[in-house]
């Protein structure tokens, strides 16, 4: 142990915001989804560490640099692979006591706060002025906002109001060598220059630690309201997404889903979620029913179909199975390739590895600006183990790269698939990624080991 490090990260934060014994480590040793560090590696770290504003994380910083010792910066720890996994001897930097809200601007419609405030904290934050955050995602509840920026997650209400990534106007971070970068103005937009804050967007914490972000915000709708049909099959439910895609009908978002219905068959489902003022919402429900229509389908009460989407906007792709292990593989790729992909993972990975199918939701298409095909699947961690469940993703990567596509589309890349990123890159790109983390992080102390590859 180092007690050196120990006592100057104390004389800091004080013995209350440096934890150290091991019972109370526990809780940073893994993400949502994943096994504890010392149960897959044997890893613990060192400490874990509280700071409350940016120059405690300077401070913080620069002793690392000084110690040589890895930081992993960690948010509501959601994510579900180990992209906070912390390396043996590592200080995990919560970002938890920082939550002040430095200023929100109802004239131009912006926030800037600290990282630690959690994405539902912020939309009651902001309902009272009128505003929302709308970042609403599986893991809405206990992400934070310099976590969901981290990993880029993907909001349910994207269509309409965007990602939590096309938000970020201006970002304060510590970098790698101690020093505080402003990426930019606080304003829209901004031609002079380039636009550093985009690089901080899905870096997981390699390239520095996030302390302050000021993010564009939303009107709150008057009205939200959910349009759900279902179908005899998924072509025709597939068919559907395409048509509401293509159809200029303003939506929030939505899906369409193969799923096991309460009668035990499967059931073929869209919803389309509607926000906004009363009378836009009234005309893009009926055009939305219209199109329903002539596709056949059975349109549900509106009481049932809002629920369902309500439902849809914070559902977690990895909810608990009772036997088994639930994950997915997030793809953004072009649509009409969809099922090939999914029947060559049903019978070219799957049985490699010992997975199958989560048949509740077998398929699902996320109807947003960016449409996601999703491949949700079980395993037994038993029989199906972390070094196998590697490569079964870096399987099922290299199909949905042959057929133009990448993932994951949603989420982050962390230490489960960081081998499999140059499936879908460039080298040239690869290249530059890495000289970017070494510009950035010369000492390698910022969150080593996950989003790139090894070599």
């Amino acid at each position: 142990m180092n007690e050196a490090l120990l006592k100057a990260l104390t004389g800091i934060l004080g013995e209350d915001r440096v934890l150290h014994e091991k019972s109370d480590l526990i809780p940073y040793c893994s993400d949502y989804h994943g096994s504890p560090s010392y149960e897959v590696s044997g890893n613990w770290p060192l400490c874990a560490v509280l700071p409350e504003s940016t120059e405690e994380v300077v401070g913080i910083v620069k002793l690392a640099i000084e110690h040589e010792t890895p930081i992993v910066p960690r948010g509501g720890g959601s994510n579900q692979v180990e992209a906070v996994a912390p390396p043996m001897g590592s200080i995990v930097l919560s970002t938890a006591r920082m939550r002040k809200i430095v200023d929100i601007d109802e004239t131009n419609m912006t926030v800037t706060a600290q990282p630690g405030i959690g994405l539902r904290e912020m939309d009651e934050i902001l309902e009272p002025h009128g505003m929302i955050l709308a970042q609403e995602q599986g893991s809405y509840k206990t992400a934070n906002i310099g976590g969901a920026i981290s990993t880029n997650g993907i909001s349910a209400r994207n269509n309409r109001y965007g990602d939590i990534g096309e938000n970020v106007l201006s970002l304060e971070v510590v970098l790698g060598d101690g020093r505080v970068m402003r990426t930019g103005p606080k304003v829209c937009n901004n031609s002079a220059g380039y636009h550093l804050h985009k690089l901080f967007v899905a870096a997981e914490g390699t390239l520095g630690i996030i302390t302050e972000i000021t993010l564009r915000v939303m009107p709150k709708p008057e009205v939200e309201r959910g349009v759900a049909a279902l179908f005899d099959s998924w072509e025709t439910v597939k068919q559907v997404a395409l048509a509401v895609m293509k159809s200029g009908i303003n939506r929030a978002g939505g899906d369409v889903v193969d799923t096991l219905g309460e009668d035990g068959e499967r059931s073929y489902v869209a919803v389309v979620g509607l926000e906004g003022n009363r009378e836009e919402v009234d005309v893009q429900e009926s055009l939305v029913k219209r199109l329903y229509e002539e596709y056949g389908g059975v349109i549900l009460d509106s009481e049932k179909a809002t629920g369902i989407w309500r439902i849809t906007r914070i559902y977690w792709c990895g909810t608990p199975h009772p036997n088994l292990r639930k994950d997915d593989l997030v793809a953004a790729m072009p649509l009409q390739h969809y099922e090939k992909a999914h029947r060559r993972i049903e019978t070219e990975v799957f049985p490699k590895y010992g997975i199958v199918w989560d048949d509740v939701d077998n398929k699902v298409i996320v109807i947003g600006r960016r449409p996601l095909a999703c491949f949700d699947f079980l395993y037994d961690p038993k029989k199906t183990s972390h070094e196998l469940l590697k490569e079964a993703f870096a399987d099922m990567m290299k199909i949905v790269a042959e057929y133009g596509g990448a993932g994951p589309g949603c989420h982050a890349v962390g230490e489960l698939l960081r081998e499999s990123m140059a499936i879908q890159q460039d080298p040239v790109a690869m290249d530059i990624m890495m000289k970017l983390k070494q510009l950035f992080d010369p000492h390698n102390i910022m969150n080593p080991g996950k989003k790139l590859p090894s070599a």
